[in-house]
């Protein structure tokens, strides 16, 4: 028959793994699960009492969470400046979700000031373990890039605008000719503008 002596070392491993796995479900496993099933049920305001602490400690999963309740309004006011801060941390902790929430916010300057630049880094970190086909992603830089294009032709345009604006009153002036009334963009006559 075994013996039922328990070897000191033993016990203090058991109640070193016991304690350790305490502390665990104590600093967030349990918070998070009963969270997620408040969040389910619609009681946002203990989703949120939970997850904050959760996510002050690191926990992305609630930093995620509380972003998009922020983001959404879910039991919080509104605050896209406050999402924007949660969405970040979860971001750069790795989380693809928040990576993408967070892109969609630069791109639409919620929260944060618009940067297509900012977006753009956001859209793609870490592509290679994103699971976008090549032409997909092909096709959203070929967007990237005709936005880009766009906006400098606009600023081309504006500024030669401008400027033949100003030559033709110049040379009116020199002429010793008024400037004619009713007259925009270059010297066309109001009536013949394409709008």
């Amino acid at each position: 028959m075994k013996s039922s002596k328990v070897s000191p070392l033993y016990a203090v491993l058991l109640a070193c793994a016991m304690g350790l796995t305490a502390v665990s479900a104590h600093a967030g496993g349990g918070d998070f699960e009963r969270a997620a099933a408040a969040h389910r049920q619609g009681d946002y305001h203990i989703a949120v009492k939970l997850w904050q602490p959760l996510a002050e400690k690191g926990q992305v999963d609630a930093q995620y969470n509380l972003g998009v309740m922020y983001y959404s309004g879910d039991g919080v006011k509104q605050d896209y400046v406050e999402a924007a801060k949660w969405l970040r941390m979860a971001a750069e902790q790795g989380d693809k979700q928040a990576q993408y929430y967070l892109g969609s916010m630069y791109l639409n300057g919620e929260g944060v000031k618009q940067s297509e630049s900012e977006a753009h880094k956001w859209f793609t970190m870490n592509r290679h373990d994103h699971r976008h086909n090549h032409a997909q992603m092909e096709k959203w830089q070929a967007q990237l890039a005709a936005t880009h294009k766009q906006e400098e032709l606009r600023a081309t345009y504006e500024a030669s605008r401008l400027h033949a604006d100003e030559k033709i009153a110049e040379l009116r002036r020199a002429a010793g000719m008024a400037p004619p009334e009713n007259v925009k963009l270059a010297g066309l006559p109001e009536k013949m503008l394409v709008k």
